[in-house]
């Protein structure tokens, strides 16, 4: 009798061990990393979508992102990159998507993403009341937002220093999250208190790299 119940014991271990266990992805893959479009009539990067929440109050269906083509100006990967502006009237443009994998709280993630900056953009925002510049735009900088499924939740998880400089550079953005996300947006966001007609180029961004907490993390 105590032999067939350890047998049983042993083939419930065997069964529980070969089924397969929802795991945490050592990175998540983000779609469109460089913004590239089939044809240049597309005014968002296929997918990557524009959050209302930083708009001021504009609609997103007239948003217009400005993306160079190499012909234009040079990008750190491939043929295209990203322009994200800032406004006086505080509209940020923005881009984000819906991640493969939540994040999950307490854990690290950090990604990889190339900068710059110009002072002129290709394309004025066509809902502007009032004429934006075409030139002498400001730096500004980059913030990563996490939202949660549903919406209702947001927080800013890292940001760079104000990218004032001409020629691409990688940086590097890390952060711990204290509840979970499933959207990731790039916003920019000008440095003072004050909204600016601010400019910055992005490109070529990195998957999230997931760093899993244990109990004996600090």
């Amino acid at each position: 009798m105590l032999s067939a119940r350890l047998f049983l014991a042993f083939l419930s271990s065997v069964l529980l061990a070969a089924v397969p266990r929802a795991q945490t992805p050592e990175s998540i893959l983000l779609r469109n990393p460089s913004f590239g479009a089939y044809n240049r009539n597309f005014t968002v990067p296929p997918g990557w979508t524009p959050h209302v929440l930083f708009l001021a109050g504009e609609d997103p269906r007239f948003l217009r992102i400005t993306r160079f083509y190499r012909n234009s100006e040079p990008s750190h990967h491939g043929n295209t990159h990203i322009a994200l502006a800032t406004y006086r009237n505080g509209l940020r443009e923005n881009i984000g998507q819906r991640l493969r994998y939540p994040m999950i709280r307490g854990h690290r993630y950090s990604l990889d993403i190339w900068c710059a900056y110009s002072p002129d953009r290709t394309t004025v925002h066509p809902i502007q009341r009032d004429p934006a510049p075409r030139h002498d735009l400001q730096p500004v900088r980059l913030q990563l937002v996490g939202f949660s499924e549903d919406g209702s939740r947001s927080t800013l998880l890292a940001e760079t220093p104000v990218i004032d400089h001409a020629d691409w550079r990688k940086y590097t953005l890390a952060w711990t999250c204290a509840q979970a996300f499933r959207y990731l947006y790039l916003v920019a966001h000008w440095a003072g208190p004050d909204a600016i007609d601010g400019n910055v180029l992005l490109d070529d961004i990195s998957p999230i790299r997931v760093q899993l907490m244990t109990s004996k993390d600090p």
